[in-house]
């Protein structure tokens, strides 16, 4: 179960309060794919109300990080391979649309936005800093969405991006055995200037492969961490 954190909450924070401290247990895997979550449990660790709590449980449920269960409380939401599959295919069509799109439909603004989530991600990877990493790449592909130009499209393409945050944890802290993390956060980094540079230069084809060939990149290293642990709370 979660970590006690009531002594350093901020007051009058409630169900936000509770929202990230579950969200970020359970994206840093410190909660489980399919651990139990205890509303009593959780109300003495977090120290909010049983409220917040449900409420918290019910955004998370949304984003597709807890299974309420009927009668039976909730859980974290489990992993398994035909979820990861079905997440990829859409991801790789959602990224290549909104990449394509957002080389010829951004603005300047996009571009600083763009831009400066990029250099955001390249700190926090030199940095060594995993949750930065996390929510810069995150931001950097959403300005990417916006700059789309579609916000329907946008807000599909920035759900798919939530979902898939565990699984971009998997990314950037497992280490592997042909492949090390640093290599990987390398080519990311990479990546991510050549996109942003197609974008700029209005590239659409350029910029539609190179975001396939970033969902591949992706893909791999999620399929060899789910492949070589075997894990036994993912479900194959």
């Amino acid at each position: 179960m979660v970590e006690t954190t009531k002594d350093r909450r901020p007051k009058g924070t409630g169900t936000r309060w509770a929202y990230e401290e579950i969200r970020n247990q359970i994206l840093s895997l410190q909660l489980k794919p399919g651990a139990d979550l205890d509303e009593q449990v959780l109300i003495g660790i977090l120290g909010v109300s049983r409220t917040p709590i449900r409420e918290a449980l019910i955004q998370l449920a949304a984003e597709g990080l807890v299974e309420m269960l009927p009668n039976r409380g909730a859980r974290v939401s489990r992993v398994d391979l035909s979820g990861v599959r079905e997440f990829f295919e859409a991801l790789d069509a959602a990224q290549r649309m909104v990449t394509r799109w957002a080389a010829l439909r951004r603005t300047q603004r996009d571009i600083t936005i763009i831009d400066a989530g990029r250099r955001s991600f390249e700190k926090a990877a030199a940095d060594g800093d995993i949750t930065g990493m996390m929510d810069t790449n995150l931001a950097f592909h959403e300005a990417i969405g916006t700059a789309s130009g579609n916000a329907l499209v946008a807000k599909h393409y920035a759900q798919l991006l939530a979902l898939g945050l565990r699984l971009s944890r998997i990314s950037l802290a497992y280490e592997g055995t042909e492949t090390r993390r640093d290599q990987h956060i390398g080519a990311i980094v990479e990546d991510h200037r050549i996109m942003t540079g197609h974008i700029v230069a209005g590239d659409a084809d350029a910029a539609e492969e190179t975001a396939r060939a970033h969902t591949e990149l992706f893909r791999k290293r999620v399929l060899e961490y789910m492949t070589s642990s075997l894990a036994t709370d993912m479900s194959f």
